[in-house]
């Protein structure tokens, strides 16, 4: 006995859409809409995000600083094109030898404990001790970080809004991006996890 492929009929779909408002009977839970309450806050709940910068890096246009030759007076003062490399306190690219676009987006990041808990944070390494924090940012399912991408933490008021102009307090590094999808694979938010960076 077998079934056929082409149904005459056509193949008839009784179930019902993830999310559709309309649908009382609908249990899913939009998981996009649920992080947009936690972030933003709605009639009943209070915002729950904080405001940062997302530094999209330009990968593909260098700063004009890349290798930069001197000249006159301070033509020994640069690297004559041999270490490949930006100038450190360049007021363009901020020392990362590329182009880059500033966004402001809401957030919510938390610090990862190690496997052991908070109190082996401090590890013994070759070199002395070391205090590595992991710390992970949650994003809007349409922000679509990148790795290599940077996260500047910036002041904010008593009113959840950020102080403009910017007032930088930390900048992390991200070094793994994580889309995290749902049925159907619909993209419902980004994960991003960031290693500190000195400034």
């Amino acid at each position: 006995m077998s079934f056929p492929l082409w149904p005459k009929g056509g193949v008839k779909n009784n179930s019902i859409p993830l999310h559709n408002k309309l649908h009382l009977e609908s249990t899913e839970i939009d998981l996009r809409e649920s992080l947009k309450g936690i972030l933003d806050g709605t009639d009943n709940t209070p915002q729950r995000g904080h405001w940062v910068i997302l530094r999209r890096m330009n990968r593909n246009q260098r700063c004009e600083c890349w290798n930069k030759v001197g000249t006159g007076d301070s033509i020994y003062d640069e690297d004559n094109r041999k270490y490949d490399e930006p100038l450190e306190n360049c007021p363009l690219c901020d020392g990362s030898g590329y182009t880059y676009n500033d966004e402001l987006h809401i957030t919510r990041r938390r610090l990862v404990s190690p496997v052991i808990g908070m109190s082996n944070q401090e590890r013994e390494t070759p070199i002395g001790i070391m205090n590595v924090a992991y710390v992970v940012y949650y994003f809007k399912h349409n922000v679509s970080p990148h790795r290599e991408d940077k996260i500047i933490e910036i002041e904010n008021n008593a009113y959840g809004k950020p102080v403009l102009p910017p007032i930088h307090t930390e900048q992390y590094n991200i070094s793994v991006v994580e889309p995290l999808r749902d049925q159907l694979g619909r993209i419902e938010y980004w994960r991003a996890s960031v290693k500190a960076e000195v400034i």
